[in-house]
């Protein structure tokens, strides 16, 4: 997870352990950047403030690294991309709407990794 902010990031991670995620926070996409080519992880999470508002500015350097489903935080209801791979969540502190994303995400790609398998 990317999340600048340590009050929040903390709150996430707590949450998201709860959850029954696995859960690394990051303050910066550098960092999450550094840690993803050495450790594989399912899917990402990020604050869209901590690492732009844009994600055409930073997706295709993500994807570089990661191919994995990413969930964008975002302040302000905004309409976008949304798939399998990549979705707009409102950053809110109900987190149930994300922790039902990450579940989603989470069972797409283990459904994607099974079907490759076949």
């Amino acid at each position: 997870m990317v999340e600048r902010d340590p009050a929040l990031a903390w709150l996430y991670q707590e949450e998201l352990r709860e959850a029954g995620f696995r859960v690394r926070v990051c303050s910066s996409l550098s960092a999450a950047l550094a840690i993803l080519r050495s450790q594989p992880v399912h899917l990402l999470v990020t604050d869209l403030a901590s690492v732009g508002d844009e994600p055409r500015a930073w997706l295709p350097r993500l994807r570089r690294v990661f191919s994995g489903p990413v969930v964008g935080l975002c302040s302000r209801r905004r309409q976008g991309r949304s798939g399998p791979d990549f979705s707009l969540v409102p950053k809110s502190s109900d987190l149930t709407p994300l922790i039902s994303s990450l579940y989603r995400h989470t069972l797409w790609a283990r459904w994607s990794a099974a079907a490759g398998t076949c």
